[in-house]
């Protein structure tokens, strides 16, 4: 699997994405059935490779002696030539290092920890999709900042066991939830006022203590189960503060529907042939995904995404490529790859939009590597499993259209900032909840229904 993703990631470098149009992707498709056909020796025992953090000409020097001396010599040459090919850009193009040694295949806790914080910040990579959409929120009020923070590292010190720090920061967001709610409601809109005083005093009476209690049980599921309801209460008071959108979006595309805040989609996925969804064994007649649509971001990819949604684009759309690593879809019947507007009659375009932490605003028209920027942060990154991105064509910025694709491999081995993706193509939201059954929708399966079932009173037409 991790050899898989070295050759997925040198495939993105060589052009093999397939994140473009139907078209592109048949071509992608079989280049990727050829270079990613397992060799026989792939995990004989010459091969131990584990992930360092040091020494990456030695070890790259080590990687093709090995691969072109002992490791496979029943190879031809140019099987050796493409994987050497791959590997090698794949040490070149992310932060995993490679050593031939002696010890077992793989590292991954060290590359984990190396890749902590995220580059060009001093934040932690973030892989949760709704601490990612609270953190994008435009908002002000550091008190409410400091007990979300203070709460979404609880579930990271479970996985370490680290009781002390998990007990010390709930003290700290309990606290503040007590003793500071003057600050809380101090941003929050005066029509949600109400609404929002009453779900703090829901937070300290009876949550919080609850979770206390579980914390003082030890019982780790219950804890993050406890703690995550409390995360999405903070996360509405947050969405509460918004006041307005908070900024300009260019005139210039004004003829496209833009989203001005966030929209829910409410997705329901069916497979071909009447089979079902097998999810390590159990069986389901239908896959139901959450997905949120971040206009805040992204309000005018979001904006098209979401009015195809509304016009029930995707319902029946059927997906197009499903490899372990992305899913996409979007890509309609007959000769058009994209959405056809049937007030011009030409297929409507996208501009890639993509919005790097620190700008006031997105950027428009330009991958942020061409901008000078390509190790950027973005708000919304390729880190959590189902991210939401527009595909486009590979040499056109501004080529998207209908089609769009879920990121489904481990950010691990890409995280933001450092893969292929980040900066690259507009992600829009992401998906929430049922992402457990992305991993069985495969090529042919289909998007039964698509639907909004909150937000679309932020959804604005060009005619608004």
């Amino acid at each position: 699997m991790i050899a898989d993703q070295y050759l997925f990631v040198a495939s993105l470098n060589l052009g093999g994405t397939g994140l473009h149009s139907s078209k592109f992707l048949i071509y992608g498709n079989t280049r990727w059935s050829r270079i990613s056909r397992k060799p026989r020796n792939l995990h004989c025992s010459a091969m131990r490779i584990k992930c360092i953090s040091r020494n990456f000409q030695n070890s790259l020097k080590n990687l093709v002696k090995i691969l072109d001396t002992s490791l496979c010599r029943e190879w031809n040459r140019r099987n050796r030539a493409i994987i050497i090919l791959a590997m090698t850009s794949c040490l070149i193009l992310s932060p995993i290092e490679f050593n031939i040694t002696n010890g077992s295949f793989g590292n991954i806790p060290a590359l984990a920890a190396k890749n902590r914080f995220a580059p060009g910040t001093n934040e932690p990579v973030v892989k949760d999709p709704e601490a990612i959409l609270r953190n994008a929120l435009p908002i002000e009020n550091k008190t409410i900042r400091k007990i979300q923070h203070a709460l979404e590292w609880i579930p990271k010190d479970i996985r370490t066991r680290s009781w002390t720090k998990i007990e010390q920061e709930f003290k700290q967001a309990n606290s503040m939830l007590d003793k500071q709610k003057d600050e809380i409601l101090f941003n929050v809109l005066d029509s949600k006022r109400t609404e929002a005083q009453a779900m703090l005093d829901t937070l300290v009476s009876h949550k919080m203590p609850s979770l206390r209690q579980i914390i003082s049980q030890r019982d780790s599921e219950k804890i993050v189960l406890a703690n995550a309801d409390i995360l999405r209460d903070i996360g509405t008071l947050e969405e509460d503060m918004v006041k307005e959108f908070p900024y300009e979006v260019p005139k210039e595309y004004d003829y496209l529907p833009q989203l001005k805040g966030r929209a829910v989609v409410e997705m329901t996925l069916k497979k071909a042939n009447n089979q079902k969804f097998d999810l390590d064994g159990q069986l389901f007649d239908k896959g139901y995904l959450t997905l949120v649509i971040d206009g805040y971001s992204a309000p005018v990819t979001g904006g098209c995404f979401v009015d195809l949604v509304n016009r029930g684009f995707y319902d029946g759309m059927k997906v197009i490529r499903s490899d372990g690593f992305v899913i996409q879809t979007g890509d309609p019947e007959g000769p058009d790859d994209g959405f056809v507007d049937p007030q011009t009659k030409k297929k409507r375009l996208i501009p890639l939009e993509v919005f790097a932490k620190g700008d006031k605003a997105p950027t428009y028209g330009i991958t942020l590597e061409d901008d000078g920027r390509g190790a950027a942060a973005t708000m919304l990154p390729f880190t959590a499993y189902g991210t939401l991105a527009m595909a486009r064509e590979e040499f056109d910025a501004n080529s998207g259209s209908s089609q769009f694709f879920w990121l489904l491999f481990d950010p691990e081995l890409t995280p933001a900032g450092r893969n292929l993706l980040d900066g690259r193509y507009a992600v829009f939201g992401y998906t929430i909840n049922g992402q457990e059954y992305l991993q069985d929708f495969k090529v042919g399966d289909y998007v039964e229904q698509a639907k909004i079932t909150k937000g679309i009173e932020n959804l604005k037409q060009p005619s608004e």
